[in-house]
């Protein structure tokens, strides 16, 4: 039986390898023709972003059925500049012709301004145990940085006010109402409690803080010399400097224009002087930059340059120095001084 097979082996070899020649490349060309049916394509939502943004990057994959894809495993960022906040499921959906789409989703953004490069995404397709790769088409992204460049040469800027936006009256009408209502409650309630004071406060006289005995700019330059003395800046208490400044400047405007600072915000105190305080723009400036700055140090953890210090001191002295309230006395004045000494000595 053997000898059989070993003849007939011999007698139909030719064929047989043609054969196996013919099946293989059959097999191969079934092989090609199905990676060669596998697509791949990478598509943004936008082009262009500001910096920050946010679009959706999708990758599909389009596939004969019975082919497994392996779509690619990115961590945190797709390149060094394009990062990813959010990755979605496979989706897969069935077409015609015995064909399936897969696709993923990627939500992405970027903090670096500029035109950024995505190279083509490689794609793994397995049929059976060979395995075959597909890109995708490069892609670029343009990220915009739409804030103008700072330049702490420049200085400090006021914050842009609020900016006009349409609305409707009948939106905020309930709430004038409620508004009107409180303000009406309100007013009673103070007037009723000035009442009762001036009621039950012997002369009928509302309470007025009384004055110190010294002149304001006296009380206020002795502070301001015992700040200076105690070095606060040079000991890296740079809050501690502008809060005691500030304060000096507070209590000395209230003692001499009767203004209630230390009760005040920097902005109310700036108005009042502006429109009863009879100063100049170069004075008023000045202490416009003392309180201005302070604000800054205490509330918004500003770091001035060491000038700053120094020139806050200055204008802080300058500011009371210019407007101190002139003392001097008249000759009538001093002669009615004097005869009431006088007359209070002999008794």
């Amino acid at each position: 039986m053997n000898s059989i097979a070993i003849e007939f082996y011999k007698y139909h070899k030719t064929s047989i390898k043609a054969l196996v020649v013919i099946f293989c490349c059959i097999f191969l060309s079934g092989i090609k023709t199905n990676a060669q049916n596998v697509s791949a394509s990478a598509t943004l939502d936008s082009t262009t972003i500001l910096i920050g943004g946010q679009i959706d990057l999708r990758i599909e994959v389009s596939q004969p059925e019975g082919l497994k894809v392996n779509f690619p495993v990115f961590n945190d960022t797709i390149t060094k500049s394009i990062e990813i906040v959010e990755k979605g499921e496979v989706d897969s959906i069935k077409m015609d012709n015995d064909r399936i789409v897969l696709s993923q989703l990627y939500r992405i953004t970027s903090f670096d301004s500029g035109l950024h490069y995505i190279p083509p995404i490689k794609i793994e397709v397995f049929d059976g145990e060979l395995k075959n790769m597909v890109d995708t088409d490069p892609l670029s992204l343009r990220v915009v940085n739409p804030f103008q460049e700072v330049n702490p040469e420049k200085g400090m800027f006021d914050i842009k006010g609020v900016q006009d936006s349409p609305f409707k009256l009948s939106e905020i009408l309930e709430y004038i109402y409620w508004v009107l209502g409180i303000l009406v409650v309100l007013g009673l309630a103070i007037w009723g409690y000035l009442y009762y004071k001036r009621k039950h406060q012997g002369d009928g006289k509302v309470f007025i803080k009384a004055k110190p005995d010294e002149p304001a700019h006296i009380i206020a330059i002795r502070e301001l010399d015992k700040v200076k003395e105690a070095k606060l800046w040079e000991n890296n208490k740079i809050k501690e400097f502008y809060t005691s400044v500030s304060n000096i400047l507070r209590e000395y405007i209230e003692n001499r224009y009767d203004i209630p600072a230390l009760e005040q915000t920097s902005i109310e105190i700036l108005s009042e002087i502006k429109t009863s305080a009879k100063i100049d723009k170069e004075i008023f400036d000045q202490l416009n930059q003392v309180l201005e700055l302070s604000d800054l140090v205490k509330f918004a953890k500003f770091e001035p340059l060491p000038d700053e210090h120094a020139l806050s001191l200055m204008n802080a002295y300058f500011f009371i120095e210019k407007t101190k309230e002139n003392l001097i006395k008249s000759l009538e004045e001093e002669k009615d001084l004097m005869l009431e000494k006088e007359k209070n000595s002999n008794e």
